[in-house]
């Protein structure tokens, strides 16, 4: 984990030179502009603003949370969130838009059944399904249209 020590205006993001506690540094890049956005939105100073962009990419050290992470493993302690409250999502049923050419197929297809002698024709879904029995076995037609290719 690294501390932030010094940085440089690059333009249009700042550079921000880290150092670790064995002495080693390195930098990162931090977009100017979050930065600014951050700090005007937040109401915090600059370092504030990069520390809060560090500990967002884990990269600041920081003792308190190394202690209480450290605390929390050798207590064999996992963390679960979850929500006191059921949230139930509204099912959104879609209208389906009347499509004649295949309710006037389906009904023909029927009327035909019928002159096969075909039992218990049964229009489940008008312009789709149409369910029937013939010779003692049952059969289901499942209306489909194959959607124009885009060119």
């Amino acid at each position: 984990m690294f501390i932030p020590v010094n940085y440089v205006d690059k333009g249009n993001y700042y550079e921000i030179m880290l150092e670790n506690e064995n002495g080693k540094s390195t930098s990162v890049k931090i977009v100017k502009q979050w930065v600014e956005k951050t700090m005007k939105n937040l109401d915090i100073n600059f370092w504030e603003s990069v520390d809060l962009w560090l500990s967002d990419k884990d990269i600041v050290f920081n003792e308190e949370q190394d202690k209480l992470n450290k605390q929390a493993k050798s207590n064999n302690v996992k963390v679960v969130v979850k929500s006191n409250e059921k949230t139930e999502k509204k099912k959104v049923v879609r209208e389906r838009k009347p499509n004649p050419v295949k309710e006037n197929i389906i009904k023909e297809l029927a009327k035909s059944l019928e002159n096969l002698n075909a039992s218990d024709i049964n229009i489940e879904n008008i312009g789709k399904i149409i369910t029937f029995k013939l010779d003692n076995r049952e059969f289901k037609l499942d209306l489909t249209e194959k959607r124009v290719k885009k060119v």
